[in-house]
């Protein structure tokens, strides 16, 4: 996540994630999902992305029918 200036618009900074960076962002949960002993579905990828950019812009929620968590910290 990087803060930058509008490329459209004179709306001040704002915070970005690069599109060529959600691949890595993705990569990086799942590899913590699986150090974590959780098996990630398949399925719920795109779930994962979204809960990801919800994070990332608080005032955008897009489900409230599942929560996520990444595991375990404990071994």
């Amino acid at each position: 996540v990087t803060i930058e200036d509008h490329p459209h618009l004179l709306a001040g900074r704002h915070a970005s994630v690069h599109p060529c960076k959600h691949a890595d962002v993705m990569k990086k949960i799942v590899d913590v999902l699986v150090s974590r002993g959780v098996e990630p579905e398949v399925d719920k990828y795109l779930f994962i992305f979204l809960k990801f950019i919800a994070s990332v812009i608080p005032t955008i929620e897009y489900d409230y029918t599942m929560d996520f968590d990444l595991g375990s910290t404990s071994s």
